[in-house]
């Protein structure tokens, strides 16, 4: 599969499953932490399934990548657990953007641990992408600007960091094993890493109570045991063939675009499932927004 039909496979499941996760941990599940543990106890079926096939196929095929796939699996347990949270409370076209400002931290990231140089026009480019992010937070009360969940923001901003490490060694893990394993190891320790972050055993009750509810651990296994793993193992192919950078760039440009469309399609008279404002002042700074954090993106990775 070429890199590009790859990416693009990416980007629409992300932002499925990105959407259904908003549903899913606001309405059918009692919190998020619920959500996450159930999530993490997932992991547990997903990755022998990607284990097993790599085995009975391909092979893990350079064990060195083994460790880069287990610190992929870690970096977005963080990512994934601080996500799921600041999703509970704030809308999720508003996350999206929000999450989608990673290859900012990669671009850092190379600055600082790789000794690469950036541009002027990559620096302005990051300055679009922050103040993209802090537009896309705004809620304005007329001309007054306030932030419309700060925590919700400063988890959402820590979870970009995450996912732009684990970004970073999905590329080093896929330079030294096939997809398949690293897929299956980065599931392992990724469950490992949301179970260990989010499980008190004052949950107890509330996990069995939520375990019983068949129709959100079905829905959650098609969203995050199914959808969501098929997106990374997709995003991984892609990494494969193309640089990590325009990889990167080509899912965060897409992925807020595609979930604000899908936001205000779900969001509608005739099928209210979301309940996000589509009013002109609520719409306007967020679609202006998005269009500053994908052009920023976009300009990190063509610049």
């Amino acid at each position: 599969m070429h890199w590009l039909i790859a990416v693009h496979i990416a980007v629409v499941l992300f932002s499925v499953a990105m959407v259904l996760d908003k549903h899913l941990v606001v309405r059918m599940f009692p919190s998020s932490a619920t959500f996450n543990v159930v999530f993490g106890l997932l992991q547990f079926i997903v990755a022998p399934a990607f284990l097993v096939t790599a085995v009975f196929t391909v092979g893990f095929d350079g064990g060195s990548g083994i460790p880069w796939a287990i610190a992929t699996g870690l970096a977005w347990g963080f990512a994934l657990s601080l996500f799921f949270a600041g999703l509970r409370l704030e809308e999720v076209s508003r996350a999206a953007p929000i999450s989608a400002s990673a290859p900012v931290f990669v671009a850092l990231i190379a600055v600082v641990l790789f000794g690469e140089s950036l541009t002027l026009f990559q620096w302005s480019a990051i300055l679009a992408v922050v103040l993209g992010a802090a537009l896309v937070s705004a809620q304005f009360d007329g001309w007054t600007p306030g932030i419309a969940c700060g925590r919700a923001l400063a988890m959402l901003v820590a979870s970009a960091i995450f996912m732009s490490i684990g970004i970073t060694a999905s590329d080093q893990a896929v330079e030294r094993m096939n997809v398949w394993a690293v897929q299956g190891f980065r599931s392992f320790s990724m469950g490992l890493t949301v179970i260990a972050l989010t499980w008190r055993p004052s949950m107890h009750r509330q996990m069995l109570y939520t375990m019983r509810r068949g129709r959100a651990v079905g829905a959650l296994f098609v969203t995050e045991g199914v959808i969501g793993p098929l997106a990374q193992l997709t995003f991984l192919m892609a990494l494969t063939q193309g640089s990590v950078a325009v990889v990167t760039a080509v899912v965060s440009s897409g992925l807020p675009l595609l979930v604000l469309l899908l936001t205000i399609a779900l969001s509608t008279k005739a099928w209210n499932v979301l309940n996000e404002s589509l009013d002109r002042q609520t719409l306007g700074p967020k679609a202006f927004a998005t269009a500053l954090i994908v052009a920023g993106v976009a300009t990190l990775a063509i610049v």
